[in-house]
């Protein structure tokens, strides 16, 4: 990785990874206990502490971006502990994308290649600039922007990733939709690299959003995939679990990749076991 770290650094890597795990835990759940109950900031000090221990653990092994993010979700923290701002349900929600970032940052240090800085750059840009609003108060509720709306009456996502790229490289957002919000159908492409993990990231938190009933996604033509696009098929049914009601499933799965949900364990939290142990 760019950001420092060498073989000699592994278990200081190790540890980093670690704290991140363990303290994103605790922030997401005070950040959904905060968001279900705005005027309990009981556990406030407790996210600040987290937030400390995971900038310092990645200052140590030398990765900056998720320095950057973490300390301006500190300062968060700290405001709101002194009351000089009040968290709302629409700031809690930046701050658990921060979580999300930062969880994000963590599994790419798993390729000692990786340049973290130029990989995570546009998105560590948009959420300091998002926590730094929310900091000094000035964020805009997430209603008031428009947005566009894609055919399917879900609203467009921006897109980070894409700019700069073919039409043709741009992931399609394919939707069925019923009596009540949707069955959405995400079209993974050939690869699930980095770039593409993230558009499909954004795609789900879209339609999660939109309260979809059910959130689908179409393998059928992934061949291939990296440590972000893994991380992201293993985040993606606990997310669920925890920020909405859509059920999770699967629409097409390449031989490729029922092999990599049958070594990786998640066939079970995408309901694929049941359904093998059924044709078998």
């Amino acid at each position: 990785m760019s950001s420092g770290t060498g073989l000699e650094d592994f278990s200081l890597i190790e540890l980093f990874r670690g704290e991140v795990e363990t303290h994103s835990e605790t922030l997401s759940n005070a950040l959904l206990g905060l968001e279900r109950n705005p005027s309990d900031t009981s556990r406030v000090d407790e996210m600040m502490r987290a937030a400390h221990s995971i900038k310092g653990a990645a200052r140590i092994v030398g990765v900056d971006p998720a320095v950057n993010v973490a300390h301006v979700m500190e300062d968060c923290f700290v405001a709101a502990q002194k009351g000089t701002i009040t968290l709302t349900p629409g700031d809690v929600d930046v701050l658990l994308r921060g979580v999300d970032l930062l969880g994000r940052i963590s599994e790419a240090t798993r390729d000692p290649a990786a340049d973290l800085v130029e990989l995570f750059a546009v998105q560590v840009d948009e959420a300091v600039s998002d926590l730094q609003a929310v900091l000094s108060g000035t964020r805009k509720p997430a209603a008031e922007p428009t947005r566009p709306v894609t055919s399917s009456g879900l609203a467009a996502t921006p897109d980070p990733v894409s700019a700069g790229r073919t039409p043709s490289q741009a992931v399609a957002l394919p939707a069925q939709a019923d009596a009540r919000v949707g069955d959405v159908v995400i079209s993974v492409p050939s690869i699930l690299d980095s770039l593409a993990a993230e558009v499909v990231r954004l795609q789900i938190l879209s339609a999660v959003d939109q309260q979809a009933v059910s959130i689908r996604l179409d393998l059928k033509e992934t061949r291939d995939l990296d440590v972000q696009g893994l991380a992201l098929l293993a985040a993606v049914p606990s997310h669920l679990a925890l920020r909405s009601r859509a059920t999770l499933g699967i629409e097409g799965l390449s031989s490729e990749m029922e092999t990599v949900f049958r070594v990786t364990g998640l066939a079970e939290p995408y309901g694929l076991r049941s359904r093998w142990l059924a044709k078998g």
